[in-house]
């Protein structure tokens, strides 16, 4: 029976071509953008790279410290001194490291300007995330300790300052320091914002110490735990740590902090609503998304719905003979809606050829550093659900509505 209504679907499809076309090409751009959008969540959710452990890390990037007198509050990433005084002792984690933003460093070279992005990490930051190493090693921790000038470099920094030479030994300035190159590390994807560098050295090689006292700026910490089942319990020890053990070296004006430790959704979730609070508010998030997704592909479902009634009306003498014969109201609306999903499985293929076609564009253009499109089984099953919904969406309606017609009105061409 299913065979009988795909290849009726696919005849009644080659009947009119311009409508299939109008058809296609409004599925196909819908599914394309949504596959995209799709695509970068998942990349971002689920990286490839340094941070592919993100499901067993919380990330604290986010605070707010609020004056005694409730008047006036400060929200930017947290300090070093923060981390040092609220973080570091906290018990469930495994592993802790702390880490600054990744910063503009300029260096030159045969008098030309070369801009690289610098990071400051400890030891833990190389346990905890997992880089790929081409040549060399990371810091240890006595160099870590000793304040050495040593650094870790990507592949591109080593194309540019070194023409693609090995530079393990070698020398490299960066912001008037300079740092000998033990280490040379794949490129990072920009979208993994904790790992994304081209340099990456010691903090202890700081030219001054202040940072080390600054409750507020520049810095983010990573939580690691092998077990992501105890990412829970380690959230609220460290919301009990700022609700109840806040350490300020200012207490008299700074006397409350607000923050939490956020999984990578969660993280999303604070930065896309701007949350001021110890939960994320990741539900409502996925809500909107929901909703926003949903009305998207609403306009070219209802487009779709007035093309497939046109389409339909024009079938209203075959409609008449086969009620007239005996055929069900739902034996026509599974024809219609399979007719309907299959013009929309045609252009969800479509889409993702577009939009696998955009994203490798993108790759290839070398616009987003280190981008690695990765098309997996999640991606195909967003593609499918999007086809599902989209199907019927736009046929189950018209489907509805045309197989409801009178033999004898549906004979006379008319619609009820």
């Amino acid at each position: 029976m299913l065979k009988n209504y795909l290849l009726t679907a696919w005849k009644v499809l080659l009947r009119r071509k311009f409508f299939t076309f109008i058809s296609l090409f409004g599925i196909t751009i819908t599914l394309s953008v949504l596959l995209i959008l799709s695509t970068a969540l998942d990349n971002f959710l689920y990286p490839s790279g340094p941070e592919k452990n993100n499901h067993q890390l919380l990330f604290i990037e986010q605070l707010t410290i609020e004056s005694r007198d409730g008047q006036s509050n400060w929200s930017s990433e947290p300090g070093y001194g923060f981390l040092k005084d609220n973080v570091r002792d906290l018990k469930l984690p495994e592993k802790i490291t702390f880490f600054s933003q990744a910063t503009e460093g300029s260096s030159y070279i045969n008098g030309n300007k070369i801009d690289s992005h610098l990071r400051r990490t400890d030891t833990s930051y190389w346990e905890i995330l997992d880089f790929n190493f081409l040549n060399g090693r990371t810091f240890d921790q006595a160099e870590f300790d000793s304040g050495q000038m040593v650094a870790v470099i990507n592949k591109k920094t080593q194309k540019n300052y070194f023409s693609g030479e090995n530079p393990i030994g070698k020398n490299i300035i960066i912001n008037e320091q300079t740092f000998s190159v033990i280490g040379v590390v794949e490129d990072v994807f920009v979208g993994e914002t904790h790992a994304y560098a081209d340099i990456w050295v010691p903090y202890t090689t700081f030219a001054s110490t202040q940072f080390e006292t600054e409750l507020m700026g520049g810095w983010s910490a990573l939580l690691y735990h092998s077990n992501p089942s105890i990412l829970p319990q380690i959230q609220q020890e460290y919301v009990n740590q700022l609700k109840n053990d806040f350490v300020t070296h200012d207490p008299e004006q700074f006397h409350k902090a607000i923050g939490g430790a956020d999984t990578k959704l969660e993280r999303i979730a604070r930065e896309m609503t701007n949350t001021e609070d110890y939960e994320s508010n990741a539900a409502s998030m996925i809500t909107m998304w929901i909703v926003l997704v949903l009305c998207f592909m609403l306009l070219p479902s209802i487009n779709l719905i007035n093309l497939n009634i046109s389409r339909i009306m024009e079938r209203s003498s075959e409609i008449g003979v086969r009620k007239a014969f005996g055929a069900k109201t739902g034996q026509l609306v599974i024809q219609f809606v399979v007719e309907n999903i299959l013009i929309t499985a045609i252009g969800g293929g479509l889409g993702l050829l577009v939009s696998w076609g955009v994203l490798s564009q993108i790759e290839a253009s070398g616009v987003l550093p280190g981008a690695d499109v990765n098309y997996n089984w999640r991606v195909f099953l967003y593609g499918f659900g999007f086809v599902f919904v989209f199907g019927l969406l736009s046929g189950t309606y018209p489907a509805l509505k045309m197989s409801r017609l009178h033999p004898v009105t549906a004979l006379k061409g008319g619609v009820r």
